[in-house]
């Protein structure tokens, strides 16, 4: 998406529904939650929220420049701008950054992830298929596809990437069962929080009972989130 109409568009409707932001300062670095709290559209600038968690160690600088991703209507977005100017006060922190100059639209990955907010976040269970050793995590974030765990950097490696996992005890809304399979470790990189990493997993074997279940969930969480931050 380039057309100066339709960037305006989106980032207005992000505003306007308070959508939860995610912000990487490195494009495999952690992603650290924000909010878009003010729009400029005569010049062209947005006010992002203070960065969580542990903004001490995020904190960012003009000149700097920033991935953002966001869920718009059951789609992920992102783009790519830098910070021209940081604004403190006695209570808060605001980043002031340039409109993009472009906008990619996910939907085309028909994958609709979402952040779970930091009161709503559980623990699940997971196992390598080649172990007998079963260790927590916990759930940072849902899609219809997989999930994004936080867990510590001793229990899993670069070199688990591609490997098996059994997780069990998942809890969802909205569902008397606690949810059980196997997932595919696909990516892995800091965590905001120190010694923890975060793992994205691609749940194996998807039925449509599991991905209906992940959906609502997603959507609940995302209204949450909204919540939260009105």
């Amino acid at each position: 998406m380039t057309s100066p109409a339709r960037i305006s568009a989106t980032l207005a409707d992000i505003h306007r529904h308070l959508v939860p932001l995610g912000v990487r300062l490195e494009p495999d670095g952690a992603l650290y939650n924000s909010l878009l709290a003010r729009l400029d559209a005569i010049q062209k600038r947005l006010y992002l929220d203070r960065l969580t968690p542990d903004e001490d160690r995020a904190k960012l600088c003009p000149g700097q420049k920033i991935g953002v991703y966001a869920n718009l209507r059951g789609h992920a977005i992102r783009f790519s701008t830098s910070v021209d100017e940081v604004l403190l006060d006695a209570e808060s922190r605001l980043y002031l950054v340039r409109y993009p100059s472009e906008i990619s639209d996910l939907r085309r990955r028909d994958v609709f992830r979402v952040h779970l907010p930091l009161s709503q976040r559980r623990h699940v269970r997971l196992q390598r298929k080649e172990s007998n050793t079963e260790f927590s995590a916990q759930i940072v974030d849902l899609s219809v596809k997989g999930f994004c765990l936080e867990l510590n950097e001793a229990d899993i490696d670069q070199e688990q990437l591609g490997s098996r996992f059994e997780y069990s005890g998942m809890e969802l809304p909205d569902r008397r069962i606690t949810l059980s399979g196997e997932a595919v470790l696909v990516n892995l990189r800091p965590s905001a929080r120190p010694g923890a990493l975060s793992a994205g997993f691609a749940i194996a074997n998807l039925d449509p009972q599991t991905e209906q279940s992940l959906m609502r969930a997603s959507l609940y969480y995302q209204r949450e989130a909204r919540r939260l931050r009105a």
